[in-house]
């Protein structure tokens, strides 16, 4: 069901629709979800056909793209939960007293083309697929993590977890794009493992435009879950050997490198990170691929308009512990137009978590607190906004309470640019 909440004032259903409503249809077409209603919403002209306490009416008007109708709920249907029992699964070792929004296993596949999410495609049906494709639900993101069927299955715990190859070339051959990713797990789906899912994912191409390979994610919260193991110094760096490898044979047949591994790798190898150029259009960015790069070349591109001042200021900046090799040079950097200004950076050891895990976008307010209770902090605390959701933190702890606990203002680091305003403002 597709309640009706509100009409807005300059929507051309204004005065016909009303709240409570349930739309049935647009055109003659019924609205399953929301993926219909932006299908059929992009026509010009509209016809509205919805329940009214029992009575089906209809309203016809003219429609530039905005309906300014807004439903219940946001995908006008209810979501799909994961039905896998994967053995990498973050959430399943999430400790107890966080947002209870975390806990929700979504799979999707209409949040991947609303929100980025990854799906499996384990739940979808054959009803499923032929829809991605008559709508063509584009790009879709897949968590592939092995073409070996049995293995897949052996992963992600799930018989449904078979025939992902076949199901990844029909929705390619019929032009739907396809960004795809591959947790990588010790001594599972790495080595030859890992060659074969590349192989076969790569003639796919250019309909699967790029592939991530991220280390899978451990807490010290795993009781009663599979016996995992972390890859150490020398087994990341052999890992982006191999997927770089891979991706240079990659970009001499197809002129891209369609392969990438995430930041952790280099960071967990202790090796330079590419530059970000290696990224080309940035597709897997939001699954820890090059967002290092694109900061750090964002960041000293935004400081260069920084002005050479003196005055004197102190200021403090948390970060997760990936970053506290990387972040120095950027404060040098600074430093060498305010030279008086003193930028205290705290790498933040996540004990929420357990200390494996090392991101900065899963730090916590009650670890910053902790952590920060008797450090010098000066005038202002900067956190960087990949840490929140409307303020905050995973901990569901707020940024007004660690202000309050630390007796300081903190400023949020939406994006390096802002940052030179905000050191510029300092002296």
């Amino acid at each position: 069901m597709a309640i009706i909440t509100s009409i807005e004032k300059n929507s051309p259903f204004y005065g016909k629709l009303q709240v409570g409503d349930n739309l049935l249809s647009i055109n003659g077409i019924k609205i399953h979800d929301i993926l219909d209603y932006m299908y059929c919403a992009a026509d010009e002209k509209l016809t509205f056909t919805v329940d009214r306490q029992g009575e089906t009416v209809s309203y016809t008007s003219k429609c530039n793209g905005h309906t300014g109708v807004d439903f219940d709920t946001y995908l006008m249907d209810k979501e799909r939960s994961c039905k896998n029992k994967c053995i990498f699964c973050f959430i399943d070792q999430l400790p107890k007293g966080m947002r209870s929004t975390v806990y929700y296993k979504d799979d999707d596949f209409r949040l991947s083309l609303l929100y980025g999410n990854y799906v499996t495609l384990t739940n979808a049906t054959e009803e499923d697929i032929d829809r991605i494709i008559r709508l063509k639900i584009s790009p879709l993101n897949v968590s592939v993590h092995t073409t070996n069927d049995e293995l897949r299955v052996k992963m992600m715990k799930n018989p449904n977890a078979r025939g992902i190859m076949p199901l990844l070339r029909k929705l390619t051959d019929a032009g739907i794009n396809l960004r795809c990713q591959i947790v990588l797990c010790k001594g599972w789906n790495d080595g030859e493992e890992l060659e074969k899912t590349m192989n076969d994912l790569s003639s796919l191409y250019p309909n699967v435009s790029s592939v991530s390979i991220v280390p899978l994610g451990m807490t010290a919260h795993r009781e009663g879950l599979c016996k995992l193991e972390l890859f150490n110094k020398e087994e990341c760096s052999q890992v982006i050997d191999t997927v770089s490898a891979f991706g240079d044979k990659c970009v001499e047949k197809f002129g891209t490198r369609l392969f990438y591994e995430s930041d952790e790798f280099y960071v967990k190898a202790e090796r330079e990170l590419p530059e970000s150029d290696y990224y080309e259009e940035f597709e897997q960015i939001e699954n820890g691929v090059g967002i290092t790069a694109l900061f750090i070349e964002d960041f000293l591109y935004a400081i260069e308009d920084l002005p050479e001042k003196t005055g004197s200021a102190e200021v403090s900046w948390v970060t997760g512990k990936s970053m506290e090799n990387i972040i120095p040079s950027l404060i040098n950097k600074v430093n060498e137009k305010l030279p008086e200004l003193k930028i205290n950076l705290y790498p933040i050891a996540n004990k929420f978590f357990g200390e494996t895990v090392t991101v900065t976008g899963l730090v916590t307010g009650g670890d910053i607190i902790s952590q920060l209770k008797d450090k010098p902090l000066g005038k202002k605390l900067i956190i960087p906004k990949v840490m929140l959701r409307d303020d905050v933190f995973l901990d569901d702890v707020s940024v007004a309470d660690v202000e309050k606990a630390l007796n300081v203002e903190a400023v949020i680091l939406e994006e390096p640019c802002d940052i030179v305003d905000f050191f510029e403002s300092l002296v």
